[in-house]
């Protein structure tokens, strides 16, 4: 399954679009990307999010502003019965005409959009305030309702305590027009890459030799395959360090490695930490 291209609908006398999303179990969970600027807030539900080639938990009060053709999604986790709720604003980057964010005083709004291309999580404090602004926004409409988007895009923009989701290369190297095949990898990846995600694995999913394959996916994303999955297993392995109370065992075949020892190595080699000291150092008080 590849990642869908999604046309999202705006309002008929509307120049974007702001709704709120509510289940009465689960989110879709359909690994998709769009033209649009996407800002979403999570009133209700948790799980995990995918943004990129970055997954971590979340969970009520998580805000995301998601560049265009970025692709993304929020999984609910397994068994989880309850309703999951969303405000989500969506935006074409001309929606007030194709010049408005090139005119002088748009410079931090514009660099705030292009930084969005690597997906940015809004930390906790700033998040309650844009929060607060766009459950406000429910109740207007016309112009109010435009200058209540600009007022938000503002606040972001000021922001200092933003953090960068997916890497750098992962944003420059992978284009979703680029082929058919790319997509079904990469989707066969974010899927599994807790289980066997050997290259002979991916290779037939491409429909392609190992050797062919091999060379195909590193002229595409600037990394070795093996080096793409072992990067996306420790930052999974980062956020459950973070986030849950486990141990470091336990997160080291959540993570999808089959061996502590590797596990270790891998995870000092791309962090400079052990997990343990990793794990000392940024748990969450």
């Amino acid at each position: 399954m590849q990642p869908l291209l999604i046309k999202v609908n705006v309002p008929e006398k509307a120049s974007f679009s702001f709704n709120r999303y509510s289940y009465t179990d689960h989110f879709p969970g359909i690994w998709h990307f769009h033209d649009e600027y996407e800002l979403t807030l999570i009133e209700k539900s948790y799980g995990s999010r995918m943004v990129g080639d970055h997954i971590e938990r979340f969970a009520a009060g998580d805000l995301v502003l998601i560049g265009k053709s970025l692709p993304h999604t929020w999984r609910n986790d397994e068994g989880v019965n309850r309703i999951s709720e969303a405000l989500v604003i969506h935006f074409l980057e001309d929606f007030l005409g194709k010049p408005f964010f090139d005119l002088p005083e748009m410079y931090k709004i514009k660099r705030l959009l292009e930084r969005s291309g690597r997906g940015l999580k809004i930390e906790k404090k700033a998040a309650k305030k844009v929060a607060d602004c766009m459950r406000a926004m429910e109740k207007m409409a016309g112009a109010e309702r435009i200058l209540q988007l600009l007022h938000i895009l503002r606040l972001l923009s000021e922001l200092d305590d933003m953090e960068e989701l997916c890497s750098e290369g992962f944003t420059n190297s992978i284009h979703y027009t680029d082929s058919d095949r790319l997509k079904r990898v990469y989707e066969y990846i974010m899927n599994n890459f807790q289980e066997d995600v050997s290259l002979s694995r991916a290779a037939m999913v491409a429909n392609m030799s190992p050797t062919a394959f091999s060379r195909y996916f590193k002229s595409r994303t600037r990394k070795s395959y093996t080096q793409f999955v072992i990067e996306l297993k420790i930052g999974y392995a980062c956020k459950l360090l973070i986030n849950e109370k486990v141990s470091v065992a336990d997160v080291c075949y959540q993570s999808g490695f089959q061996n502590l020892s590797n596990f270790n190595q891998q995870f000092k080699s791309i962090t400079s930490l052990t997990p343990k000291k990793y794990q000392i150092l940024h748990a969450v008080k």
